[in-house]
């Protein structure tokens, strides 16, 4: 008897071989996808914190750059001060120089009286020379005391207040600014070096997380992103940021400060020479003119006394005027000219404020000084703080790299790593994409971890790396000037780059990742990069 085959059921068994296979595909589709969106989520937190203390970089440049316009600030008040102490000193100048102009206009006189007075006694005419010759000298000699008796009351007041401006120029030398800077500098030194920015956004990133701090923030940038901040004292390394300026290399800072005093009075003395005119004709007898008083002068920074030159780089802080005095004697009698002009000649006045050990005041004026009166030290400022200069320890953005266009013109990149930990899920709630799939690769029957923790050959990938790289760039453009980085300006900005920004960027992403505790990261960039992939 033939068996009797039943048709029913055989499409059951396709359809389940069918689905196992569909179900299979779906799951290992989530999976690969569940991997993709956290290596992107991996990287949004990196270009986070690469962004951030980029951010952070640009912000302490920023505070660093408004800290050193302050100090331009106080030396462009110098500049000032000193100004104003050097025309003060200049008014009694100018009184001796109205003295010599006098004794200038008595000349003639005295021709007069050598020539007359000898035969005044036999001869009328000889008498009314000589008469009216010495009682023109008489009221010569009298205006001149008056000028004298006029410096006698300006020292009275001087010696009260002229100590009390040098001291006030020495007052602006020394309100250094470099502790903010430094502790500026500090802190953000400190947050690159230990990734502080990066972990706080990690774990930010890790509230999200059903597996608990699995994503975190390593330190292997430390090294790469201390290097390229970390200039030193005098710019002795080679990062951005010298915490104190070298000594031959300040002439930015100085012309900054010449070229802000703006002023017109302590740059060029702008009307500065009618306040003492007017004065002088006050002390004279209405019938006495003063002509001319002529002051060319000025505040600045220089090593000699000559406010044409370009600053030098160990400079003091001047105030400088010079100039002349013109006056016509008014009163003459008759039978003597009725008028005589006199001139002074060249006066001047000066004062010099600076850090050189002598301690020696220099401070000067036409028929005077300072240390006719003892003062030896009144405008001597501090000691020098980085020799030779009287100029305060500030930050300075380092010269070496400013116009190397390869180096980033010495602009500070900064990696950021986030790893998320694989192994840090192997005790909690399993993630149920993770699937473990054995595949043949050869006949050795090599196996693949598809949960990321270990290969075959006891390779640990359980850390999945992301690196980022942000920079802080300076950026001032204007028509056709364009300015190089520096710190004098607060227009430091920050962004997102290409890990190779520099020519140092290829082998600083190595050691990067050879220091983020995933060494096989390492050298999976190394083997791109030898198959000469570029796109980082």
């Amino acid at each position: 008897m033939t068996p009797t085959l039943r048709q029913r059921g055989q499409t059951m068994v396709l359809f389940a071989l069918t689905l196992l296979l569909l179900t299979l595909m779906v799951c290992m589709t989530l999976s690969i996808g569940m991997k993709a969106r956290e290596k992107m989520e991996l990287q949004t937190v990196a270009d986070a914190a690469a962004y951030s203390q980029a951010v952070a970089t640009a912000r302490t440049f920023n505070g660093v750059s408004l800290l050193n316009r302050a100090f331009m600030g106080h030396m462009v008040v110098m500049t000032g001060v000193e100004s104003l102490i050097s025309w003060s000193g200049f008014y009694r100048a100018a009184l001796e120089g109205g003295r010599r102009a006098y004794n200038d206009a008595k000349k003639p006189y005295e021709l007069i009286i050598a020539s007359n007075c000898p035969c005044a006694p036999t001869n009328a005419t000889c008498a009314r020379f000589c008469q009216c010759g010495n009682k023109a000298i008489q009221d010569i000699d009298k205006a001149r005391d008056d000028l004298s008796k006029e410096d006698q009351q300006v020292e009275s007041k001087w010696s009260g207040a002229d100590p009390r401006a040098g001291h006030e120029a020495r007052a602006l030398q020394l309100g250094s600014i470099s502790k903010a800077q430094k502790d500026a500098y500090d802190a953000l030194k400190s947050a690159l070096a230990g990734a502080t920015i990066a972990d706080k956004i990690a774990k930010q990133a890790n509230k999200g997380s059903m597996f608990g701090e699995e994503i975190v923030a390593s330190t292997g940038a430390a090294s790469v992103n201390t290097f390229e901040i970390e200039g030193d004292e005098s710019c002795a390394k080679e990062g951005a940021f010298c915490t104190r300026r070298k000594a031959d290399h300040k002439n930015h800072f100085v012309y900054a400060a010449m070229g802000s005093r703006g002023y017109a009075f302590v740059t060029g003395r702008e009307g500065g020479a009618n306040p003492i005119k007017n004065k002088l004709q006050t002390i004279v007898p209405a019938m006495d003119i003063i002509n001319t008083v002529e002051d060319e002068g000025s505040g600045y920074f220089n090593s000699n006394k000559n406010h044409s030159a370009k600053p030098a780089e160990n400079g003091a802080a001047w105030g400088d005027d010079h100039g002349s005095v013109t006056l016509t004697f008014g009163r003459g009698q008759s039978p003597c000219p009725p008028m005589s002009r006199g001139e002074s000649g060249g006066i001047d006045a000066h004062v010099k404020s600076t850090d050189e050990p002598s301690h020696n005041d220099e401070h000067y004026w036409t028929g005077g000084s300072a240390d006719d009166n003892g003062r030896k030290e009144d405008h001597t400022m501090g000691d020098c703080t980085l020799c030779p200069g009287m100029w305060p320890p500030h930050a300075d953005y380092n010269f070496k790299h400013v116009a190397e266009e390869d180096e980033n013109f010495g602009q500070p990149k900064n990696y950021a790593i986030i790893q998320r930990d694989y192994q840090s899920r192997m005790g909690s709630s399993a993630d149920p994409w993770n699937l473990f799939f054995n595949f043949r690769f050869s006949s050795t029957n090599e196996k693949f971890d598809n949960r990321g923790i270990t290969l075959t050959n006891g390779t640990d990938i359980s850390k999945a790396t992301a690196l980022s790289a942000g920079i802080a760039y300076y950026h001032h453009r204007t028509g056709q000037w364009t300015e190089p980085p520096n710190f004098l300006n607060p227009f430091w900005r920050a962004t997102l780059i290409s890990a190779w920004v520099d020519k140092k960027g290829k082998e600083d992403v190595g050691k990067a990742l050879g220091a983020s505790g995933a060494p096989f990261t390492q050298q999976a960039y190394e083997a791109l990069k030898s198959a000469e992939y570029a796109g980082w």
